[in-house]
């Protein structure tokens, strides 16, 4: 039987990295539904956050 490799940690420097601000890190935002002509809303879904691509850190830190 063959030894197990051992699995390091998680880094510490995905911690250090800021968080996105429009979905507070967790990858995932709500949008708006809207249907009909005079575009009414008609509910939300869960989509991937456009601004951190569903990784939850921020792109770009300095920016604002």
């Amino acid at each position: 039987m063959a030894l197990r490799k051992a699995v390091p940690a998680k880094s510490a420097q995905n911690n250090s990295l800021p968080s996105c601000p429009r979905c507070q890190g967790t990858g995932w935002v709500t949008e708006s539904v809207y249907v009909g002509r005079k575009r009414r809303e008609v509910g939300e879904i869960d989509v991937i956050c456009s601004r951190c691509m569903s990784t939850g850190i921020d792109p770009t830190p300095n920016r604002y």
